[in-house]
């Protein structure tokens, strides 16, 4: 769950105006160049109207490409539906029936610690249906909060960045296009099949989590301090030590569903966008690097692609 949480956090510092991950793709056919902006998720899409290089690349492209169209409430309540299908027990099943006595006891000890309320407790009926690993990607997501709740000068105000440039694509009238879609009612079934097929190990990484509970909190804590340097790396726009990075290489590399696979998945949704017209695609910035960061497989298929550096133009980033 700790690679989730990451790259979640990825974004969340704040920036100033020469901030960005901004590339240019010419070549390989192309007749006018498209861009590609690697996003912080949750930083404050205002900072975008500071960055002439960014509102020059906009102004250039006719269509605009996300992971999700987050603008959407349809596509919201689809998206909150379809994860709860995938990651709730069968019907009629709660945690209570997975764990048993002493770890409920366990586990009611330390949700009483965390949000001083008994998970027994009528009120938290809600969540009795959810599998062991949301529970512990809670506790995990509560710790990460408080620690960034102390840092108020990180900048997690705002209307985050990714719905900043669709508000604005929508504006001027750029058609919108998704490289993610909502999974059918079949594969989420099948996906839980398989997660339940595991509970034997969810419950054991539950219970370690709780059993180490002041250690695993402090590891988030970690973990939230190394994003910070990522997140200085793209406030300078220094992709090269982003790029090379070994601690963000590494986790890319554990989570090739996450990463390898949807971007290759995305690859020919993003090369076909752009023989259409000149395409601006925003991603988080996770998915530009590594050997199959969108990046490199464009490389591949036969693109030049060249960062942009507000300070210094053009710039070649291998």
């Amino acid at each position: 769950m700790k690679k989730t949480i990451i790259i979640a956090l990825l974004g969340i510092i704040a920036t100033t105006a020469n901030a960005q991950f901004l590339f240019k793709i010419k070549g390989g056919g192309l007749e006018k160049p498209s861009y590609i902006l690697g996003s912080i998720h949750t930083l404050d899409g205002s900072i975008l109207d500071s960055i002439p290089e960014y509102l020059k690349a906009e102004a250039e492209c006719e269509q605009i490409y996300f992971e999700y169209d987050i603008s959407d409430q349809q596509k919201i309540n689809e998206m909150k539906n379809a994860g709860k299908q995938a990651t709730t027990l069968p019907e009629g099943k709660t945690i209570f029936d997975v764990l048993s006595k002493e770890q409920t006891d366990i586990l009611n000890t330390r949700f009483n610690e965390t949000f001083h309320v008994n998970l027994t407790d009528s009120l938290m009926k809600t969540t009795w249906n959810y599998q062991p690993f949301v529970f512990l990607t809670t506790f995990s997501l509560i710790f990460a909060t408080e620690e960034m709740s102390k840092h108020p000068e990180l900048g997690m105000v705002g209307t985050p960045m990714d719905l900043v440039c669709i508000e604005r694509a929508k504006e001027r009238g750029m058609t919108l296009g998704q490289l993610d879609q909502i999974q059918s009612q079949d594969s989420l079934t099948k996906m839980r099949d398989k997660w339940m097929e595991s509970m034997d190990t969810q419950v054991d990484s539950l219970m370690s989590f709780l059993n180490n509970f002041e250690q695993r909190r402090q590891q988030v804590i970690d973990e939230i301090t190394n994003t910070m340097q990522v997140a200085e790396y793209w406030k300078k726009g220094d992709y090269n030590s982003f790029k090379t990075d070994s601690k963000w290489l590494s986790e890319i590399d554990k989570a090739p569903t996450l990463f390898q696979n949807r971007n290759e998945k995305w690859l020919p949704m993003i090369t076909s966008a752009m023989h259409e017209a000149p395409t601006l695609v925003v991603f988080g910035s996770g998915h530009l690097i590594g050997e199959f960061g969108i990046i490199n497989l464009l490389r591949k298929a036969g693109y030049e692609i060249e960062q942009i550096d507000m300070n210094h133009g053009i710039s070649d980033d291998r």
